[in-house]
């Protein structure tokens, strides 16, 4: 149709048609609706809204308290990030579009100091924030330990919550996720899972409780709640194979095995994934490809888990303490540690870009979210 023919046609129409020429000036592909953004702590009081494809950040919130942890859950609308800092004792829950602060809670009251680590969770409907904490009453001239607890807030309680619900909680966890029914897992000596409701505890995973003599006991070190984007609990453990007698050291193999929940169905596994060849911090399975296990500490590992063995590696420039997914599961994110995360091309390792945040990240929990876009606020 041309300009001419166009004049000729009634105004409505007329408009019409030249929308439609118009329209094939513009991009062939429509803009998109809903994009992945990771969501992550730095130093000195930082929360990052990073965009995953571009790794361009598009908020930055001033946080109200010291960023150590710095573990991260996210409401399930991906709006508001609950970050667990001020020195592992505060809460804070702020809007990432417009960073106000829309929830708070500090776990120490009068004399009784509390604490916790990585071990931070949100319920599936985002109407309730579970915290274990570690009580310590500060006496004039000695501290008296307390018995560990699971600590439940209302969200809509705002500013200043107080726990809604206590209930007695093994000692020593570091990480906890919630399945999509609702049942909390702890990840301690043990993997736990706990009724919220009632807190009754059962054991879901035996960790340090498990006796097989052809296995020396596991070992884990793990405080980071991480595995959202294949829906998964998941901690890695080393271990010494006995080959020979039991116990008997000169003939051992050493590996590497993880103890996962699937939390959309509750399915627990906890199989030997490779050798143990190099130290390891966090590890996650591939969104879609459950069988690819991935880990990172100052080398990036792929592992096939039926056939224990690993497939591929690559020396990084520095330690990274955490691993991440997009929500496609095609590109790798590495992070924590110092200031900067890197991402990656899943299938080829190819090096997509980084960018540095100008604080270091230490042992925070980065979240990697799929929401609607976000407009920049930088």
């Amino acid at each position: 149709m041309t300009p001419t023919l166009v004049a000729r046609l009634p105004a409505a129409v007329a408009i019409t048609a030249l929308s439609v020429l118009l329209s094939g000036c513009g991009p062939s592909q429509p803009q998109a609706t809903s994009k992945d953004y990771m969501v992550v702590v730095s130093r000195p009081n930082h929360l990052n809204i990073i965009d995953a494809e571009t790794l361009e950040p598009v908020n930055r919130c001033d946080l109200p308290a010291h960023p150590a942890p710095g573990t991260v859950v996210m409401s399930p609308d991906g709006q508001i990030a609950y970050t667990l800092i001020g020195s592992f004792g505060e809460v804070y829950g702020l809007d990432i579009e417009s960073c106000e602060v829309v929830f708070s809670a500090n776990q120490s009251q009068g004399n009784e100091r509390v604490r916790s680590f990585g071990s931070i969770a949100i319920s599936p409907d985002g109407s309730e924030i579970y915290l274990h904490q570690n009580p310590t009453l500060i006496m004039s001239d000695h501290y008296q330990a307390q018995p560990t607890r699971m600590a439940v807030f209302n969200v809509n309680d705002g500013l200043d919550a107080k726990a809604v619900r206590t209930f007695p909680a093994p000692r020593q966890v570091t990480i906890m996720k919630t399945g999509d029914d609702g049942t909390l897992y702890l990840g301690g000596p043990d993997v736990y899972a706990m009724d919220v409701s009632t807190g009754e505890t059962r054991v879901a995973i035996a960790s340090r409780s498990l006796s097989n003599p052809q296995y020396s006991p596991r070992d884990v070190l793990t405080v980071w709640p991480i595995g959202d984007t294949s829906n998964e609990f998941i901690r890695m453990f080393s271990v010494a194979r006995f080959n020979g007698e039991p116990g008997d050291m000169a003939e051992a193999s050493y590996h590497w095995g993880y103890e996962r929940i699937d939390l959309t169905s509750g399915e627990v596994s906890d199989p030997i994934f490779g050798p143990l060849e190099v130290v390891l911090f966090s590890g996650q399975t591939r969104p879609g490809h459950p069988d690819q296990m991935w880990a990172v500490l100052s080398h990036l590992k792929q592992f096939d888990v039926p056939s224990q063995t690993e497939v591929r590696s690559l020396t990084l420039d520095h330690t990274y303490y955490c691993i991440n997914f997009s929500t496609d599961g095609n590109t790798i994110y590495l992070s924590g540690a110092l200031d900067d995360i890197v991402a990656y091309d899943a299938d080829t390792l190819e090096k997509l870009g980084n960018i540095t945040l100008g604080g270091d990240m230490s042992m925070s929990t980065p979240r990697v979210i799929h929401r609607p876009v976000i407009t920049s606020r930088l």
